[in-house]
């Protein structure tokens, strides 16, 4: 089965994609060039067939391969149990922000069993490893943000080692995206905040976005003084 994955990726390889996606994504796999919508179709039909033979057979020998493996992860209807053992098995392989947040938006099944999967990600809470810290902070900003959690978000969030750039940017993100809904909570965080790149890369993140208003953004302002 992988085989015949290996060899449909190589026939719609393009070169000029993967010279622009290397740019891009800095991982230790070699990147092939194919579309992101053709991996996502091919990681479907797995997820409707044998995808546990593929999971098995995974090697990740490129981009595209370590790609479909999280897709088919996230496609497949299979129980809570067997997710969280594939999810055990696919995240330390994760080294670039593109698998990374190509998986996490996989991930709908959150959704129907936001306590089960929010109890899962405090085994990252603690990580020291960059992509693992910027899971748990794309996880909250993609599925957490919202009254139940707020509060429960910022703790875990100011307890995370962030002391890479992909997992400073992770949190960076997940506050801006916060402050759409909770101005108030995210400033007083802020104002707390020692790490000035991490307040600098935030307050950039909120002026960027289009979900807050001018006024925050004049007044976020103040905390680059």
């Amino acid at each position: 089965m992988i085989d015949q994955i290996k060899n449909y990726i190589a026939s719609n390889a393009s070169n000029k994609l993967s010279s622009f996606n290397s740019k891009l994504i800095k991982t230790n796999s070699p990147i092939y060039g194919v579309r992101t919508p053709l991996l996502r179709d091919i990681a479907k039909k797995i997820a409707s067939g044998a995808y546990k033979l593929f999971l098995e057979e995974c090697d990740n020998s490129s981009y595209e391969i370590t790609l479909i493996e999280g897709f088919a992860i996230g496609y497949a209807k299979m129980s809570l149990d067997e997710k969280f053992y594939y999810m055990d098995r696919f995240i330390p392989k994760i080294d670039n922000w593109a698998v990374h947040d190509g998986f996490v938006s996989s991930l709908k099944f959150t959704k129907k069993n936001p306590a089960d999967m929010y109890e899962y990600l405090m085994k990252y809470v603690n990580s020291k490893k960059e992509f693992e810290i910027r899971f748990v902070a794309i996880m909250l900003m993609s599925y957490y943000i919202n009254d139940k959690y707020i509060d429960n978000d910022l703790d875990i969030i100011s307890r995370l080692d962030i002391n890479t750039y992909y997992a400073k940017m992770g949190v960076a993100w997940f506050l801006s995206r916060a402050a759409s809904k909770y101005k108030n909570k995210v400033f007083e965080y802020l104002l707390k905040e020692k790490d000035k790149q991490l307040i600098s890369m935030t307050i950039r993140k909120i002026r960027d976005s289009y979900l807050i208003d001018q006024e925050f953004k004049d007044e976020i302002m103040q905390l680059k003084k």
